[in-house]
């Protein structure tokens, strides 16, 4: 018997609260993208979509090739991390978090730093190697394949890990003792009961690829556009509300096929607690040379930042000034905004739509007792992006107060508090449960003193996790108030547009120490919750 929701009008009230929300600031803004469309001749849908397959085409295969390569690192690093014992475990899955807390501007900040015509790997060439030109790895197609492989492998790892580690060894076993040999024992055992969780990553990794804006907009600029970009230039430059309506409309069922994907398999993607599990063997150098070289592909953005921000780059020496430009400079006619605003932008909108978010997901989760409509909530609210969802404020609500932005940032934020929340509550044995209701709780009694207790860390985590995405988010106040509240995000994006890395490095720097400590605080709840 489930009593995660029952007639109690607490529950009754908290159910209207959510579906009333889900409504004014999801769905009502969606319906007035699609009522932009179908005041167009909706009958030119398919050639609108002809005269932009390119950009259709662009947006497929770079979130497929990114896909790709993710599953290329993220699988073996997934099988060294579940199947071998070595030191540093807990690091290594510490560090999977990191690309979560590090926002996307910042992978552009310190990919210009490391990989761009004059980065770092481009100097140590033309220093040790002679070179007399710089080689392109960073602009265009490769770039944003890098730095959506960066920030993107770890959710393969972490997701494929956590399946392989907890596998009942039963199956293998049979198999074996049945004559199987090693790879048929992979192939026929292994990867099936993998399966799931490899499809669910792989899914969620398309999605977050397919609606990359920061990344895509910087490092592929006019000559690689996708549709996620295109739809931002279309309602901001070309002030054609039209064409961005039925490009949006075309990338949100796109990706809600594959949202559908995502939450189908990783509701396959069922971890067994009470599993008869292998044991893990003994690290070879051929894994820790691979592991190392994780690593440094993981911390090496965070060291450019470091370096570029408090190191004079002509003398080498330790330097203040970057810090001093962008606290007493006075470019505030320049950028629209001071430091200190933008810090304190980005920190009330984040705090706010992480309360609501984990509000929202626990609501959600407490009423989900096979309920088909909340699986739409989620799978809708996963595939809808950041540019289509700030296009349905932008015309819908027409509001420009810190609130609407930050109810904004907490649908983005729903699927992962939806996640965390609802993983905690199906830990929940029955028996508890049914406890409770026979020595006379009732619902409200029984989710303060069985459930609560034991959902307090993925609530921490939900609210951390929520935080982080909210203060990394660019393009959704771009598009809604094209920066008048300006976060450090932004703030960052302004300082790119006038080529001062240095000063965005500094202003990077300050981001990323504000989402570690959200990251920190995930790292020290999250002992036994699922983030994905």
């Amino acid at each position: 018997m489930d009593f995660r929701m029952g007639k109690n009008n607490v529950f009754i009230a908290m159910k209207i609260l959510f579906l009333g929300f889900f409504f004014i600031f999801f769905f009502f803004p969606l319906i007035t993208v699609i009522l932009k469309v179908l005041e167009s001749d909706f009958s030119s849908f398919l050639s609108v979509l002809i005269s932009n397959q390119k950009l259709i085409w662009n947006s497929f295969f770079q979130a497929g090739v990114s896909t790709f390569f993710c599953l290329l690192i993220g699988i073996p690093a997934a099988f060294i991390v579940a199947r071998r014992n070595f030191k540093g475990k807990k690091f290594i899955k510490a560090l999977s978090l990191i690309p979560f807390v590090f926002p996307s501007i910042l992978i552009v900040i310190s990919f210009v730093i490391v990989f761009g015509n004059n980065g770092w790997i481009n100097h140590f060439l033309k220093n040790v190697f002679g070179l007399k030109e710089h080689i392109q790895f960073l602009y265009g197609f490769s770039g944003i394949i890098l730095a959506h492989t960066f920030y993107n492998f770890p959710l393969v790892m972490r997701f494929v890990s956590d399946a392989w580690e907890k596998l009942d060894i039963t199956m293998k076993e049979s198999a074996k003792s049945l004559g199987a040999d090693k790879f048929q024992v992979f192939w026929n055992v292994t990867l099936r009961q993998l399966m799931p969780s490899i499809i669910a990553s792989a899914s969620l990794v398309f999605i977050f690829c397919f609606m990359s804006f920061a990344i895509v907009i910087t490092l592929g600029g006019i000559q690689f556009s996708t549709l996620e970009t295109e739809i931002y230039r279309q309602i901001t430059r070309n002030i054609n509300f039209s064409l961005g309506a039925f490009l949006a409309l075309f990338q949100f069922i796109v990706l809600g096929l594959i949202g559908l994907i995502y939450f189908y398999f990783s509701k396959k993607f069922q971890i067994k607690e009470k599993a008869v599990l292998e044991q893990p063997k003994k690290i070879n150098f051929f894994e820790k040379a691979f592991l190392l070289i994780l690593v440094c592909f993981i911390l090496l953005p965070i060291i450019a930042l470091i370096v570029f921000s408090f190191f004079n780059q002509g003398t080498g020496e330790i330097s203040f000034k970057a810090f001093e430009k962008i606290f007493f400079s006075g470019n505030t006619n320049l950028l629209g905004t001071t430091a200190l605003s933008s810090i304190g932008f980005s920190l009330i909108i984040a705090l706010i739509a992480s309360v609501i978010a984990s509000l929202m997901g626990l609501i959600a989760s407490l009423k989900q007792t096979k309920i088909s409509l909340i699986n739409v909530f989620v799978a809708s609210s996963l595939a809808v992006s950041v540019i289509t969802l700030a296009f349905g404020y932008l015309i819908g609500l027409k509001s420009g107060n810190l609130l609407i932005i930050a109810l904004g940032h907490s649908i983005l934020a729903f699927p992962f508090s939806f996640r965390v929340i609802n993983n905690a509550l199906n830990k929940i044995d029955e028996e508890s449960l049914d406890s409770a209701k026979t020595l006379g709780a009732n619902e409200l009694e029984v989710f303060k003193e069985v459930q609560f207790p034991r959902i307090k860390n993925a609530l921490m985590v939900s609210l951390s996790f929520c935080f982080a995405v909210s203060l990394g988010e660019l393009g959704f106040i771009l598009v809604l108030y094209d920066g008048i509240y300006a976060t450090m995000p932004v703030y960052i994006y302004r300082l790119l547009g006038t080529f001062d890395l240095v000063a965005a490095s500094a202003m990077g720097l300050i981001l990323i120490l504000i989402s570690f400590i959200a990251f920190y605080a995930i790292e020290i709840y999250s002992k036994n919750e699922q983030v994905f």
